[in-house]
C-alpha cells in the first residue's frame, strides 16, 4: 500500500499533482525493469492511498520498483503467500 502519510494533514498538499502523476507513471512503467509484475492497482484518491499487488521474488525488487514513488509518500509492504501452499505446508509438518 502506498500512503500519503508523510504529508501534513493540516496543511495544503505540498506535492505537485503533475509531478505526482509523472512519478507514478514512471514507477508503474518501470516495473518490468525492476523484475516485478504489477498484478493490479487500485486507488482511494480522497485518502491519498494506492493499493498495488506486485509479484516479485524478493523485497529488494519491490523496493527498486517503487523507488520513484517513495519521495512523495510512505510505502507499506505486506508480503503474502498462496493460502493453499501455506495450508499444505502446515498440515504436512
Amino acid at each position: 500500500m502506498l500512503d500519503g502519510c508523510s504529508l501534513p494533514r493540516n496543511q495544503p498538499d505540498p506535492v505537485d499533482a503533475e509531478k505526482a502523476r509523472a512519478t507514478f507513471s514512471q514507477a508503474l512503467g518501470g516495473m518490468n525493469e525492476a523484475g516485478v509484475t504489477l498484478v493490479g492497482a487500485w486507488v482511494d484518491a480522497p485518502a491519498h492511498k494506492a493499493f498495488l499487488v506486485i509479484d516479485a521474488d524478493g523485497a529488494d525488487q519491490i523496493e527498486a520498483a517503487l523507488a520513484p514513488i517513495i519521495d512523495i509518500g510512505c510505502v507499506e509492504t505486506r508480503p503474502v503467500s498462496d493460502a493453499t501452499d501455506v495450508l499444505k505446508r502446515i498440515t504436512e509438518s
